[in-house]
Parts: C-alpha cells; sequence; structure tokens
C-alpha cells in the first residue's frame, strides 16, 4: 500500500466520522426534563462508588434560576434511603471551596452539575440516593443506585491508582514548597529509573531490528515466490540476533498503566475528597499544602498550547532518533512498507500525543514530556553502543550468516 494511499483512507475515515456526527439526529426529550418546571435527571441510572457522578438540570419556566453555592456542602440537596426513610447526607471533608461558583440556569436552558468533589465523602455508601431542589416547591431527579465497585475498578485502585499517589505524595511532603511540578518531575526520573533495564532491553532490540533491515530486504527478494521459504528465513534471522518485532511495545505497555493512573492522580487524587487513600503511615501532609503553580501554569488545568507544543517536539525528536539509519556500505535499500509506517509513525505520533497533552491536566503532560526526555538521553546512548557494535563488527546483524534450509531434503 503506497503512503498516498494510507493518508487518503484516514481522510476519509474522519470525513465519514463528521459527517455522521453533524447529521445525527436529536435524542427525543426526556419526560424527567421536561414534564416540570424545572426538569432534573441523573446522567445514569446506577453509579459504582468513586465513579463520576452527574445531574442534568432543566430550566423550563421564564426566569433565570441562580442556586447559591453551598461550599463545602454539595450542591442541591442530597438524600441516602435508610432504616427511617430517606436521610439527607452532608459533605465529611473541606473540600477546596476557592473556586465554588453559584449555579446559574438562564431560561430554556440546561446545565450539568458534577459531583467530582463529594463522590467518596457524600457517596460512599451504597445504596438509593435521591437529588431534590426546593424553592417553595420541590423538584427531585429519579432515584438512582450506587454500587460497589467491579473487581477490575477495585483492583486498578489497589494495585495501580493508591500505590502511585502515596508515592507522589511522599515525594511532595519532602519537596521545596510542596510543588507538585518538582514531585512529578522526581516522580517521572523515578519511574524510569526503576524501568530501565527492561527498557534499554527494549531499545536495543528494537535498533538491531532496523539494523536487520538490509538482510530482511535481501531476503524478501531471493524468496520473493516462497513466501514459506522467507517465513522460515525470516525468523531464523530474528532467533539468531535475539530480536522480536514486538518487542520495541514493551515500554508503551508499562507506560500506560502509569500513564493513566497518574492522570487519575492528578486528576482528583489530590482533592481531599480521595484522602482516605492515603496510608496511615504516611508524612502527616495535608493536601491543601501542595502548590499546583509550575512556571506560571496550573498543573491541574490543561494547557492548550506550551504543554502539547514541548511535549510534540521532544516526541518527534525521540521517534527520529529511534528511526535513525545506520550508514550503508552497499547499495541504498528501497523503501517497503514497514520503512513507509515508521516514517508515517514518526510525524503522526507526536501529533496524537499533543492532541493526548492537550486534553488532559498539564501534570500529565509534564509527565509525559520528562519521560520522553529521559526516553531520549537513553535513546542516544542505544545508538552509540549499537553504532560501536556494528563498526566492531562483534555479533553485528549485518553479518550475519543466514543457514539454507532445504525443505525437500
Amino acid at each position: 500500500m503506497k503512503k498516498n494511499d494510507i493518508l487518503f483512507y484516514i481522510f476519509i475515515f474522519f470525513a465519514t466520522f463528521l459527517v455522521m456526527q453533524y447529521f445525527k439526529g436529536d435524542k427525543v426529550p426526556d419526560p424527567a426534563l421536561t414534564e416540570q418546571e424545572i426538569g432534573m435527571k441523573m446522567t445514569k441510572s446506577e453509579y459504582a462508588v468513586g465513579k463520576p457522578i452527574a445531574l442534568e438540570m432543566k430550566n423550563n419556566g421564564t426566569e433565570t434560576i441562580i442556586i447559591p453555592s453551598e461550599c463545602p456542602d454539595a450542591p442541591l440537596d442530597i438524600y441516602i434511603f435508610g432504616k427511617d426513610g430517606y436521610e439527607e447526607v452532608k459533605s465529611t471533608v473541606d473540600v477546596d471551596c476557592e473556586n465554588a461558583k453559584s449555579i446559574v440556569i438562564e431560561a430554556g436552558k440546561k446545565e450539568t452539575i458534577t459531583y467530582n468533589n463529594y463522590l467518596f465523602n457524600v457517596f460512599g455508601k451504597t445504596g438509593r440516593y435521591k437529588i431534590e431542589y426546593g424553592t417553595g416547591q420541590t423538584f427531585a431527579a429519579p432515584e438512582f443506585q450506587i454500587t460497589e465497585p467491579g473487581i477490575f475498578t477495585a483492583t486498578w485502585r489497589t494495585v495501580v491508582y493508591q500505590p502511585m499517589l502515596n508515592v507522589l505524595i511522599a515525594i511532595l511532603a519532602y519537596t521545596p514548597g510542596h510543588n507538585l511540578g518538582l514531585g512529578v518531575i522526581i516522580l517521572t526520573i523515578l519511574i524510569r529509573t526503576i524501568l530501565l533495564l527492561p527498557s534499554q532491553k527494549s531499545m536495543l532490540a528494537q535498533r538491531r531490528m532496523q539494523l536487520l533491515q538490509p538482510k530482511l530486504e535481501e531476503l524478501k527478494k531471493k524468496h520473493a515466490g516462497d513466501q514459506q521459504r522467507l517465513a522460515q528465513e525470516t525468523m531464523l534471522l530474528w532467533k539468531t540476533n535475539k530480536v522480536h518485532p514486538l518487542s520495541s511495545c514493551l515500554p508503551l505497555l508499562i507506560q500506560m498503566p502509569i500513564l493513566i493512573g497518574l492522570y487519575n492522580v492528578v486528576q482528583s487524587g489530590l482533592n481531599p475528597d480521595r484522602a482516605f487513600f492515603i496510608y496511615g503511615f504516611m508524612p502527616d501532609f495535608h493536601l491543601s499544602d501542595i502548590s499546583n503553580n509550575f512556571l506560571g501554569y496550573n498543573l491541574l488545568n490543561k494547557s492548550l498550547i506550551l504543554f502539547p507544543v514541548i511535549v510534540g517536539g521532544l516526541q518527534f525528536l525521540q521517534m527520529k532518533l529511534m528511526m535513525a539509519k545506520q550508514k550503508k556500505t552497499g547499495t541504498e535499500i528501497k523503501k517497503d512498507e514497514m520503512a513507509m509506517a515508521n516514517n508515517m509513525m514518526t510525524y503522526f505520533m507526536p501529533i496524537m500525543i499533543a492532541v493526548f497533552t492537550a486534553s488532559t491536566p498539564a501534570a500529565v503532560g509534564l509527565y509525559w514530556g520528562t519521560s520522553t526526555l529521559y526516553g531520549i538521553f537513553q535513546q542516544l546512548v542505544v545508538n552509540k553502543e549499537s553504532a560501536v557494535t556494528a563498526v566492531s563488527g562483534n555479533d553485528s546483524p549485518g553479518d550475519v550468516k543466514i543457514r539454507i534450509i532445504n525443505k525437500n531434503s
């Protein structure tokens, strides 16, 4: 498949997606939102403990509704069904009220009220809940259930989220000014150093795969009409040089759970609502003491330009180093589909990472940028090591002897 063909199919995919989004019909109006003067509806009828909870509220009247902030209590009146019927639930922790605002809903408009600061201290018990709003007349959203989290969610919180949160808290407790930016950088370096050995092996294996491309091209030409023979010789070449085409995926597979875990920690883990996740033996440290400012940026907010550009640029540099070619003594190799795919990855991966960075808190971008910078220095060492090996001729992929298998014998 030619490079232009791949780009054409990508264009068709995105064009089709945009057309479908444009012509997608409106949903049928929900009676819970339209039948009363103030319509109220939960986004779901059931939530697991700790999962995002939100309420849709629509003003079907003619005047603007203003709901004053009740911080540190949650917006509106929340009730849980107990032995004696419904009992009101209040916040049990001092959540951050600095940015708390009144809820304003203009006539005919709809607003979504989120409860991300109250998922555990208000909605931490399983059972039946309801949310009401009273101004002389009481309006209520349909009842909803809070259930126990599934085994995957519970395992994730115990194995990934909670340890990462506590490591970050331990670092911040001893970081000057309890600065989140410095804490994320230290955490990143710590994680990358722990994973240094497996990632180094993976990078070396990937580099050796690149050095083997001339031999692979020769095998493709030599056995163009015999796919079985080509597969045998290719496997022998990989085995002799101790490489595997999937080995380069290891660093990414290891990084993804860490990246998602850090995203969860930064997104909500530093909220007092999550304080019970902190181990009892941790230093006495208040989450409100954390400074989110780093180089003039609030790391809990999104950065739409600076961090995405920096992270995307670093990712591009790392990709160029990963795809760097060795000097050839023979005839220049004709590009095949793998080479074109690698070339496309060099440009598309940084763009994808930049878009991802723009959609997450800046602290996640800081982690990814620091991790990529660490990887760049590591890649330089790998490239230098592989170049020395190639020059010395010791165990060089270019000098591998290919054993010819006679399938008729």
